[in-house]
């Protein structure tokens, strides 16, 4: 009898607890707040093209973000800001904001411009054409080449590196011209484009004798090219070095292994028509790299063009 009892006394007591319950307001459960990713209302670089030694205007307004880096030792910033650079190599700047929501990059690229220094021993030369490759002054003048070296000429001067050092070019009788796979399996072996471009030490003319005298030396054989280029800015001409391969599958390409210190160059294909845009590509695009660089200006003239 005690078991009954008790039995009831508990079943009461839940139906009890059950009306109560159904009695009180329902409410929906509280949902945390979304908090939106940061935005970027502006980031620009003006000029984004321009000569070596000149500046640059980054400005930049970012909405919604607890914190805000541009790398290229600029650091944090404000949501809004201008700030006067300077590269002296093509150069990416990257924005990076954040909040608790994630983050967003955002990038501008500047092209620097920097011609090729030439150099002459004799007061007065003529311009020679790029199928004429000969100055007019005694090449006695000259230090003396060892077998299969040669000099490059570029308007009737001696070409020289950023350093101020004769380009010397180093042929190897036995190279061919390759298939496309072939120069292709080269460059990706080849350090050229790992060198870091160094103003005043090591720049574009460097480049390209540096991948010449490699590829020669690797059996295939190579040209080097100089070209004068008008900036889109309207600005004044500038010169600039590359090389050349004759492919027996693709014919002639042309390859800019220019670097820098940045690591966005490295090995590109170029589009080289005079009354074009130079524009290049990379052949061996890396995670993060631009699929079509920052042309460099419409192709005036071809002036050198030198196996």
């Amino acid at each position: 009898m005690n078991k009954v009892i008790i039995f009831g006394f508990f079943s009461a007591a839940a139906l009890l607890l059950v009306a109560c319950s159904a009695t009180l307001p329902w409410t929906a459960p509280t949902k945390p707040a979304v908090i939106p990713r940061p935005g970027v209302l502006v980031f620009t670089a003006e000029p984004s093209n321009i000569e070596d030694g000149n500046s640059v205007k980054l400005e930049w307004e970012v909405q919604g973000a607890d914190n805000i880096t541009i790398d290229n030792g600029i650091g944090p910033v404000a949501l809004k800001g201008t700030m006067e650079v300077k590269p002296d190599t093509i150069t990416a700047y990257n924005l990076k904001a954040s909040n608790a929501s994630g983050t967003i990059d955002y990038a501008v690229i500047v092209n620097v411009r920097t011609a090729v220094k030439t150099t002459s021993p004799a007061a007065t030369v003529n311009p020679i054409s790029p199928t004429n490759n000969q100055p007019d002054f005694p090449l006695s003048l000259l230090p003396p080449l060892g077998k299969n070296e040669s000099y490059v000429f570029f308007k009737g001067a001696v070409m020289v590196g950023a350093d101020n050092h004769y380009i010397v070019l180093r042929n190897n009788p036995l190279a061919h011209n390759p298939t496309w796979a072939e120069l292709k399996s080269f460059l990706q072996a080849d350090q050229t484009d790992k060198h870091p471009y160094i103003p005043g030490k090591f720049t574009c003319g460097d480049f390209a004798e540096m991948l010449h005298n490699n590829a020669e030396a690797a059996g295939i054989m190579a040209a080097i090219v100089a070209i004068e280029l008008r900036p889109d800015d309207g600005g004044g001409l500038s010169n600039h070095s590359l090389n050349a391969f004759d492919t027996t599958d693709r014919g002639t390409v042309y390859i800019d292994d220019v670097s820098s210190t940045q690591g966005y160059y490295a090995d590109k294909i170029v589009n080289l028509k005079v009354g074009e845009e130079y524009s290049s590509s990379p052949i061996f695009p890396q995670t993060g790299q631009l699929v079509t660089w920052p042309d460099m200006g419409k192709v005036v003239s071809i002036d050198v063009f030198q196996w």
